[in-house]
């Protein structure tokens, strides 16, 4: 008899289990990935001169003109002023090295720069002033959301901007004063404003401090060249919802962007310059170019030898495998789509439990929403269906294939992105890059017209215009649902998409190295029989538009949705044959195969490792078994199971198995 089981090489960390190394994947230090060793004990000053002999051994990430940091699918550089010259004579040349004592980040930006100095915040609509623009996610900014609210931005990076970005009273004669010192600004600075000297809460004390050293002149360039300054902050990320003490450590999601301000005090037309070097991000409020990762762990030191490599992607897909390719006919009913696990759960104002099944270390916690007004009033109506989507992927040779599956109780058929019913994956070119050297994006939007029938809008019909068939989409309405009948309640819809991301993306034959960017943004009309009770919503991870997609997948040749033979007899070990249904509401059935008669013993784990659940079903006898789970009590979210049997109750183990199931209410 067969079983259907999905088959990865990958596992989770949890107790007693390891993940193993997939040599295929491409490592990632330096392109997305940046260690902050431990100092181990070593005492730090904060001072701004970098002069403890631990910076030494830091990892650092170069930021210089013509030669950005590498990695896709963000890291660039551009000009921000306009000018007479075509290149820099002192380009952006700065080095960030980053280290850590406990929770706390110690961050180093050495910068060489032989005219230093600023100005008025966005001075004729550009960013002149020499300092540095990084966003980080803020953990703790989750408990904020104000569930009340229509709408959610606040999951949005904290913002931190630290240079000589210069109030209108540091101004004497249209010019700012010479030897001005930088300032902090951003959620833990002083904030963007035009005072002088704004204070700073205890509460953002205790997260953020800095000091800084500079060999020149600030604001004045006729006294001859700088040399350059130094910035030394230190952020307490334990403040911040991190926690490096715990098993495999911790990773925070950042971006670091070097902005340079040359020869502006007095502003010299053959000399004037800005631009900007940045590491995935240029920005402080987002990751739409790319998202870098600080990571930490205990055993990762300035004592403990080189970085260990890091390959582990955001979330794999998986091929297709023995399963095969299915038949593109809108509905997710066949074994490999039945099979396959659900990556991205979107769904508005979603509660945390259901975040926290998103995978890697944004989209838990990079998850927006709003409700556009469809009536026309300025009135939000009530949302009384916060529909869910669940996002499936698995790719056959060339073709990523997508299904959607949304439980929505009001199908629209409308075509305007305020009002449908759909998806859009916000990808990135394999190899294609725009001026800025960042790889360029595709919005492949996909939703459900007034019949029925899949559409695609955006960058899909200009795709499918230069190559016919490179994107291919179908929709299936579930049960009795309709389309644009607000009379009756619908049970959903499915999309079924599938993309050749060699005609689509420029992806090579064989998918090259497997790397995969995106966002995606769920959308939900809901159009009802009293009009006024009409609404709207729009739900993302990472990005809403044409940027975003950063959000790192893996095409994993080496992971398999599979047929495998369910155990004939006994088998030599605890074999796990799936639990069903999965996802699912309240209870489910547990199936596995004993290799020998004994007590039985099943635990079951949340996403932290924590024991939630104990179930004791007594003595079983060797072969197949199954076990009811009653999920009553519990919340949303993805859980673990770990199967044991023993001689007798109490005694040694004999085997055990761990699996995985997702509860979703």
């Amino acid at each position: 008899m067969k079983r259907i089981a999905t088959m990865c090489t990958l596992g989770v960390l949890l107790v007693g289990l390891t993940v193993p190394f997939v040599a295929a994947q491409p490592v990632r230090n330096g392109v997305d990935v940046i260690w902050a060793r431990d100092v181990a004990g070593a005492t730090m000053t904060l001072d701004g001169q970098l002069a403890e002999p631990e910076w030494a051994l830091a990892e650092k990430i170069e930021l210089k003109w013509n030669n950005p940091p590498g990695g896709k699918p963000g890291s660039g550089q551009k000009i921000e002023g306009n000018p007479q010259i075509a290149e820099p004579l002192d380009g952006n040349d700065g080095t960030l090295y980053l280290l850590r004592d406990g929770n706390v980040l110690w961050m180093g930006l050495d910068v060489r720069d032989k005219s230093i100095g600023g100005g008025r915040a966005l001075q004729a609509g550009n960013w002149f002033f020499d300092g540095f623009i990084m966003a980080m996610t803020d953990r703790s900014e989750r408990g904020l959301i104000n569930y009340d609210d229509p709408n959610n931005f606040v999951t949005n990076p904290a913002e931190f901007i630290y240079g000589w970005w210069l109030p209108a009273d540091t101004l004497e004669g249209g010019l700012p004063v010479p030897d001005i010192g930088p300032r902090f600004f951003g959620n833990y600075g002083v904030g963007f404003n035009d005072k002088r000297d704004a204070e700073r809460t205890p509460e953002k004390e205790a997260v953020l401090n800095w000091a800084y050293s500079i060999d020149g002149v600030s604001n004045d360039d006729t006294h001859g060249d700088d040399v350059g300054y130094v910035f030394e902050v230190t952020i307490d990320l334990g403040l911040l919802g991190y926690d490096f003490s715990r098993p495999g450590g911790d990773k925070v999601p950042f971006s670091f962007a070097l902005q340079d301000a040359d020869y502006n005090w007095p502003f010299d037309e053959n000399k004037f310059w800005v631009s900007r070097v940045w590491f995935q991000n240029q920005w402080a409020n987002n990751f739409n170019e790319g998202a870098a990762y600080i990571l930490g762990a205990s055993d990762v030191t300035v004592n403990s030898g080189a970085a260990p490599d890091v390959t582990e992607p955001e979330f794999h897909i998986p091929t297709a495998g023995a399963l095969g390719a299915p038949t593109l006919d809108g509905s997710l009913d066949e074994a490999v789509w039945q099979t396959a696990e659900p990556i991205f759960y979107m769904q508005y104002q979603a509660p945390p439990e259901v975040m926290d099944m998103n995978p890697g270390a944004i989209a838990p916690y990079y998850q927006m929403w709003f409700r556009p007004d469809i009536n026309g009033d300025g009135n939000a109506a009530l949302v009384v269906d916060p529909s869910l989507a669940q996002v499936k992927m698995f790719f056959e040779g060339n073709t990523l294939y997508i299904g959607v599956d949304v439980a929505d109780q009001a199908v629209s058929g409308f075509s305007s992105e305020g009002g449908r019913d759909g998806i859009r994956f916000t990808m990135r070119h394999y190899a294609e890059t725009d001026a800025e050297g960042t790889l360029t994006s595709r919005q492949i939007d996909v939703y459900i017209d007034s019949s029925g029938v899949a559409q695609f809008a955006l960058d899909a019909l200009t795709i499918n215009s230069e190559n016919p068939g490179a994107i291919q989409a179908m929709a299936h309405l579930k049960g009795a649902s309709t389309v644009a009948d607000p009379t009756d309640i619908d049970e959903g819809y499915q999309l079924e998409i599938a993309i050749d991301l060699t005609a689509a993306l420029g992806y090579p034959d064989g998918l090259g190295d497997g790397r995969l960017w995106l966002s995606v943004n769920f959308f939900d009309g809901d159009f009802l029989e009293n009009p006024a009770d009409s609404y709207a919503t729009r739900t993302w991870i990472s990005g809403e538009r044409a940027e975003g997609g950063s959000i790192y997948g893996y095409l994993n040749a080496a992971s398999a949705v599979a047929v495998e033979d369910e155990p004939a007899g006994v088998p030599e070990r605890i074999t796990l044959l799936g639990n069903f249904p999965n996802p699912f509401h309240a209870t489910t059935t547990l199936r596995y195969a004993l290799p020998r008669a004994g007590e039985v013993t099943v635990q079951v784990f949340d996403v932290l490792g924590r024991q939630v659940a104990q179930l004791k079903p007594g003595r079983q006898g060797a072969g197949t078994q199954a076990l009811a789970f009653d999920a009553a009590g519990f919340a949303s979210g993805i859980y673990f199971y770990r199967v044991q049997v023993a001689e007798a109750a109490g005694g040694q183990v004999l085997s055990s198995s761990t699996g995985r199931m997702v509860l979703l209410k």
